[in-house]
């Protein structure tokens, strides 16, 4: 009996405590909104805070191929490093590395498949097109008009550059004058300077190989990228008819003439005038094979200047041999890179890729591309520093070549569908083998493009 009352009296002592608890602690509507001592929390209590979490930076997820020996992965480096100071409380991006051009375009390829593409994407070689017609892309319109400062640093044309249909798909990091290359040693040996004419520049293949140097440094693997340059300046020069094809989005019939002469003398290129390596090789075997004194020429853009001087990449003093050129007919690539697009899939993560694409491509993005990738500013008042004029003369070099060409086109990777840029690796070989001629390769590229439309 005692025992029952013992325990009793206990329950009765336990409700007691626990009722007088709760009326201290207060109904989250009354003492919560006081301010009083008794919405306080002592320190080292165990009782759980009910203030709001704070909220940690937004991720986004970024895949890059401008890493390791890569012309552009200081620039990368450099860009992201000052964007996370800047930002890094706000947006946190998740960069993955990806080995090389080829190996990033297959896996956007697979990624686009499955719908489960990047927050921000490089849209290169056709990357653009096929998150465009998968509705994987968000375009930057309504962002652009929010932001008239950051649209005034990218530039109009650089804008119309990437707009279909009054959508502005992606936006431009760089503008791209391109000529070739030139080994100044190997030309005064040979007795040369940069041709005026195609006739002329077959004339000084033959001479260069006649004094023991192999002319040209050129690929097939990949994208093709140096050997097509050549292609392209071949059809861009070729007429007015020649130009307006190097200068269409997305040609539908390559039965030309222009593109059949052209494809006939880059065979003769690569059969008498380049590396042994040629057919197959990517492009850093283009670019090993003339940094290192293999070959007298490659086509390229200014991004590459900066390996000139890298003894990693190229022979000691290396870069007091390279010379500028633009191509025959005083002419140039000139065209503005696709740049960024918005993969993301939420509002969140789609302001916060916004956020981080600005960066690159505003005013600030465009300096360190200039200082650590000699990448052209897409903005003329983004303009080089004295020292990178004195550090990289053949940058300010290449720059007045290029103000002075008076003939104009785009590459093919820029104008072409993304099924014909991976169609070179294959046809490249048909044509040097025997294989196929050169009308049977515009009709094939003929029909590759037909599959796209």
């Amino acid at each position: 009996m005692r025992k029952s009352l013992y325990k009793t009296s206990c329950i009765l002592a336990s409700t007691l405590m626990l009722a007088m608890s709760i009326s201290a602690c207060g109904s989250p509507g009354s003492s919560e909104n006081s301010g009083g001592a008794a919405n306080s929390t002592p320190a080292g209590s165990d009782q759980a805070s009910t203030a709001p979490a704070a909220k940690g930076p937004v991720k986004i997820t970024y895949l890059t191929f401008r890493v390791g020996t890569h012309a552009s992965a200081k620039m990368e480096e450099e860009q992201i490093k000052q964007f996370n100071a800047k930002y890094g409380d706000e947006v946190e991006v998740v960069v993955e590395e990806i080995p090389s051009d080829s190996a990033y375009e297959d896996k956007l390829k697979i990624l686009a498949a499955s719908g489960d593409v990047p927050d921000v994407v490089m849209g290169k070689n056709g990357i653009n097109d096929l998150l465009i017609k998968s509705n994987l892309a968000t375009p930057f319109n309504e962002y652009l008009d929010k932001d008239p400062e950051w649209k005034a640093e990218i530039g109009e044309a650089a804008i119309t550059a990437n707009t279909r249909d009054g959508k502005v798909w992606s936006i431009s990091d760089q503008k791209q004058n391109i000529g070739y290359f030139y080994n100044k040693e190997m030309f005064e040996q040979a007795g040369i300077k940069p041709a005026q004419t195609w006739d002329e520049f077959m004339s000084n293949n033959e001479k260069l190989k006649e004094a023991g140097f192999i002319p040209l440094s050129l690929m097939t693997g990949e994208n093709a990228w140096t050997t097509n340059l050549i292609l392209g300046a071949i059809v861009g020069t070729n007429g007015d008819a020649g130009n307006s094809f190097m200068n269409t989005l997305h040609p539908s019939d390559f039965n030309t003439p222009e593109m059949i002469q052209a494809l006939n003398l880059v065979k003769t290129m690569l059969e008498k005038y380049a590396t042994k390596d040629a057919l197959g090789a990517g492009y850093a075997n283009a670019a090993n094979n003339f940094c290192q004194n293999k070959a007298a020429i490659i086509a390229n853009g200014p991004w590459m200047i900066g390996d000139f001087s890298d003894p990693t990449k190229c022979s000691e003093g290396f870069d007091q041999k390279v010379g500028v050129a633009a191509f025959p007919n005083n002419s140039m690539f000139s065209t503005y890179e696709v740049g960024y697009m918005i993969g993301a899939k939420t509002q969140e993560t789609r302001d916060a890729a916004e956020k981080f694409i600005r960066f690159k491509t505003g005013m600030e993005g465009q300096t360190i591309a200039l200082e650590y990738g000699n990448v052209m500013p897409v903005s003329d008042e983004v303009q080089p520093s004295e020292e990178l004029k004195q550090k990289y003369p053949l940058f300010v070099e290449s720059i007045a070549v290029a103000q002075k060409t008076e003939v104009h086109f785009k590459n093919f990777d820029a104008i072409v569908y993304p099924n014909v840029t991976d169609a070179w690796k294959t046809l490249y070989p048909k044509l040097v083998f025997g294989k196929s001629t050169a009308e049977d390769i515009v009709h094939e590229l003929t029909d590759i493009a037909a599959k796209s439309k």
